[in-house]
C-alpha cells in the first residue's frame, strides 16, 4: 500500500507542476491587461527637486516682540502658512499670525498677509526666504489700532519624515500704526505637512 501511494505521488507532482505553471501564465496575462486599462497611482513620495504643484500647510508657535511709542510688548502665539509651489523653489505663500501678551501686558497682535517665497537645498535642508505684505491689527487700541505691514526673512526648513518638515525663521516686521513706523521681530518654530 505504501509504494502505490509513492507511486501515486511521484507520477502527480509533474502534473501539477505544468498545472501551476499554465495557471500562473495566464493569471499574469490577465493581470498586466488589467493595469494597462487603470492607470498607475501617483508615487506617494515627492521628489524635492521637482514640487511644481505642491502645497504646504504650516501650525507653529511664534513670538513677536512689537515696540512703539506708545507702548512695547513681548507676545507668544500661533503662525499658520499655506503655500503653493508655482515652480520647483518658488511659491507664493500666506501667513496669519495671532499672538497674546503676557497677563501683565494685555496686548493682541494680529498680522495677515501674503506674498512670495524663495527655497534652495536638497531632500533634508533647504533654506529659504520670503517676502509678505499685508495689514496688522494691534491691541491695546490707542489712536488706531489697524495698519499696513511687510515681512521680511528667511529660516531653513529641515525634514522630519517623508511629507513632515520642521520649519524655523526669523522675520522683520515693519509696521505703520499710531501715524508712525514701528521696526519689530518675530520668530517661528512650525511643522509643515507638504502634499
Amino acid at each position: 500500500m505504501k509504494w502505490l501511494i509513492a507511486f501515486v505521488l511521484l507520477v502527480s507532482i509533474p502534473t501539477a507542476d505544468v498545472a501551476a505553471q499554465e495557471v500562473t501564465a495566464s493569471a499574469l496575462a490577465s493581470a498586466s491587461s488589467l493595469s494597462s486599462a487603470f492607470p498607475e497611482p501617483r508615487p506617494q513620495a515627492i521628489n524635492d527637486t521637482d514640487v511644481r504643484g505642491t502645497w504646504e500647510l504650516g501650525l507653529g508657535y511664534t513670538f513677536v516682540r512689537f515696540q512703539s511709542s506708545l507702548f512695547s510688548a513681548s507676545m507668544s502665539g500661533l503662525d499658520s502658512t499655506v503655500s503653493y509651489y508655482l515652480r520647483d523653489h518658488f511659491a507664493v505663500e500666506g501667513d496669519v499670525t495671532a499672538a497674546f501678551g503676557s497677563q501683565s501686558s494685555d496686548a493682541k497682535y494680529l498680522f495677515s498677509g501674503g506674498g512670495v517665497k524663495v527655497s534652495k537645498g536638497n531632500s533634508k535642508l533647504q533654506p529659504f526666504a520670503h517676502a509678505l505684505v499685508g495689514g496688522i491689527h494691534v491691541f491695546p487700541q490707542t489712536v488706531s489700532n489697524n495698519g499696513f505691514a511687510f515681512r521680511l526673512g528667511g529660516g531653513a526648513e529641515t525634514r522630519l519624515r517623508q511629507q513632515l518638515w520642521l520649519r524655523v525663521e526669523g522675520d522683520y516686521v515693519r509696521s505703520q500704526l499710531y501715524s508712525s513706523g514701528q521696526n519689530n521681530f518675530q520668530a517661528v518654530a512650525s511643522i509643515n505637512y507638504r502634499f
